[in-house]
């Protein structure tokens, strides 16, 4: 299967490899480099790969151990990395297939579900789960009120669908990954895990989460305003008008290191002449150079953000 037209012709059985099988249906697809880059990020299943997006994002990263992986790719004279053409188009008709093959795999499950005939539900389960009948009721409510109940109906059929299922078979919905996405960001990880342990197949691990949001293209970096994604999210909603917001928070005073940006944050950044923040000043292979940051450079003892939303011109 090492050519597209045969990569097209997969079957939805490949959606359920894991570990061994898996990783034999990825070196048949798309070669040994591709495998060793999926092997170092312990990515051992298709569900796992098609939520971290651009997997090619981790090579990006400044790492001795990386060395061997970036054969996949060439290093310009400016250090950024770039992936070969052929290898990344080749990956590119894989993960397309892959999340095409899911996606019928979903809509097939919904249109069988659909199309089944009315279900008469025994009376001894439903002494043991009297709920049936609220769900039932409820159900009859959903069909007739004029409140949107999509994410409702996504979470509801996304929890039995994996109840049904093995631990390791659990599937989630993109708007349920998004959800899960916000409440690990607004809640925190001890929030996140509550409501995860406790409404059971709900919710991705955080592991799953952590690596869905490490490699999506909103990632912040310290001291950069993205301006041309404002200008470019506003021109899709087809406004010019917007409320902005400032906030700032203590902090404890420590420097960590972006693995991302290759650069230390916790030093307050100077202004360039139009009054924004230099991003990624402070970054050195030198270690005698981030001693001397230590022993003369302030450390930042507050958090600031800076907010823009869109407002209706009407």
């Amino acid at each position: 299967m090492s050519s597209s037209s045969s990569v097209n012709n997969l079957k939805e059985e490949v959606l359920f490899f894991r570990n061994e099988t898996f990783y034999s249906f990825v070196k048949e697809n798309c070669g040994d480099i591709f495998l060793e880059i999926m092997l170092a990020q312990d990515i051992s299943s298709v569900e796992c790969l098609l939520d971290v997006g651009n997997i090619f994002t981790f090579l990006e990263l400044y790492s001795n151990e990386l060395v061997p992986l970036k054969k996949a790719g060439i290093i310009l004279n400016d250090g950024s990395f770039v992936v070969k053409k052929g290898i990344l188009h080749k990956v590119e008709i894989f993960t397309r297939t892959l999340r095409v093959l899911n996606q019928q795999h979903s809509t097939s499950s919904l249109s069988r579900s659909n199309n089944s005939s009315d279900l008469i539900i025994p009376e001894d389960l439903v002494q043991k789960f009297p709920f049936l009948v609220t769900l039932i009721t409820y159900s009859k409510f959903i069909m007739k009120s004029k409140i949107d109940f999509t994410f409702f109906y996504l979470m509801m059929t996304n929890i039995i669908n994996n109840s049904i299922k093995e631990d390791r078979g659990y599937r989630y919905d993109s708007i349920v990954r998004q959800f899960a996405s916000a409440l690990y960001i607004l809640g925190g990880r001890t929030a996140y895990e509550f409501v995860r342990i406790n409404v059971s197949a709900f919710l991705p691990s955080i592991q799953s989460i952590q690596s869905s949001t490490a490699s999506s293209e909103n990632y912040l970096t310290e001291g950069h305003f993205d301006f041309n994604r404002v200008g470019d999210y506003f021109n899709s909603k087809k406004t010019t008008l917007a409320f902005c917001a400032e906030d700032c928070t203590a902090t404890v005073s420590k420097i960590v290191y972006d693995t991302q940006t290759d650069t230390f944050i916790g030093f307050p950044l100077p202004l360039d002449q139009n009054g924004l923040p230099i991003a990624k000043l402070y970054s050195t292979d030198s270690f005698t150079c981030l001693e001397n940051w230590y022993l003369n450079d302030p450390i930042a003892k507050s958090l600031g953000a800076h907010l823009i939303q869109p407002l209706s011109s009407s």
